[in-house]
């Protein structure tokens, strides 16, 4: 197995371009934008799996990100797509397993929802090479298998790498799936007592959805800021209307605008845009806009332009006790819900 550079050298030239070139715009949640790991690390290992999660810790990401849907057996699991052709060996391992064939759809899908968390586990996860997927194979390993991930998994990951290192790495699940029953799940992980409160300290975990409804539902339901994905409004008005029912936007990079940064940004909204690819004259165009973070496939190279517009991060002193844990995230506070306030 490859060993991962915590961060990408970026090219001499795009260094030059960004140091002391930049306008630096602060965020609404502080002086630097945050990272956050769209899928893991999936620029380069299969997404959502195991080893994607880790990759994108251990290169900087103040946040995790994952797409949640539920089983058969209505266990919650991280997947992006309804169905596991795209992103697993299924198709190659129902051929020896008949019972796992037997799940097939007549169009030749294998839809995740017929299957057990016990079913799944027998998968392995591999690559979409497609979009921004698996496209830098630096520590890609063909002969390993890629460990699919339930949604226990996904937020043991944190909460355990937070125990061993003291560095508080957030979560972000989206309600993928349709209807409440996944929002619920959601929140159900979010507060489970095994993680002691983790989750549920601000700046520790966020949630998101396309779907208003269940944008409402987390709102409602939970102290957890929520993020509203696929809005971008760019009037006080529109802002305000999508204030009434999230704490932040998740538009994507072809909606982004000066104008949608400002008027969310007047409603209070965060403005975290989707997804960055292995370009870091994008980046530096989205943190000059005054974007609170930015969902990406490749966490070093977000963290590495990022520390070239805004300066490098000062260091946290390495905590003594688990009494001093947790200063990862310092700052992050902010994202708690403003009707607390």
């Amino acid at each position: 197995m490859k060993q991962p550079m915590h961060l990408c050298l970026l090219p001499l030239a795009a260094l030059t371009l960004f140091s002391g070139t930049a306008q630096a715009t602060p965020t609404l949640t502080g002086d630097r934008p945050l990272v956050i790991s769209h899928r893991g690390a999936s620029g380069y290992l299969p997404e959502e799996s195991i080893q994607a999660y880790q990759l994108a810790m251990r290169m900087g990401a103040d946040y995790i990100e994952g797409d949640v849907y539920l089983t058969a057996d209505n266990k919650a699991v991280m997947l992006h797509d309804g169905t596991l052709n795209a992103t697993t060996n299924v198709v190659a391992y129902a051929a020896t397993h008949p019972d796992i064939a037997a799940l097939r759809s007549a169009n030749g899908s294998y839809d995740v929802t017929k299957f057990t968390l016990a079913q799944l586990r027998q998968l392995s996860v591999t690559c979409r090479n497609a979009n921004g997927y698996c496209t830098d194979k630096t520590y890609f390993d063909a002969g390993q298998s890629y460990t699919f991930a339930s949604y226990s998994d996904f937020l043991d990951l944190a909460y355990n790498n937070y125990l061993a290192t003291g560095i508080a790495i957030g979560v972000f699940p989206e309600a993928k799936q349709g209807g409440l029953a996944v929002a619920e799940a959601i929140l159900a992980g979010l507060t489970d007592t095994k993680y002691n409160g983790y989750f549920t300290t601000a700046g520790r975990a966020l949630t998101q959805s396309f779907d208003a409804t269940q944008v409402s539902y987390l709102n409602a339901n939970s102290a957890i800021p929520v993020s509203y994905l696929g809005a971008c409004p760019t009037t006080a008005a529109a802002a305000a209307q999508v204030a009434a029912i999230a704490d932040g936007i998740g538009p994507s990079t072809g909606q982004l605008s000066a104008a949608c940064v400002n008027a969310a940004h007047g409603a209070g909204l965060s403005v975290i845009p989707y997804t960055y690819l292995n370009n870091p004259s994008t980046y530096a165009s989205a943190y000059n806009l005054g974007v609170d973070g930015v969902f990406t496939n490749f966490p070093d190279i977000a963290a590495s332009v990022r520390d070239q517009v805004f300066g490098p991060e000062t260091p946290v002193p390495e905590p003594h006790s688990v009494a001093l844990l947790g200063l990862g995230l310092a700052g992050l506070g902010v994202f708690r819900k403003r009707k607390q306030a």
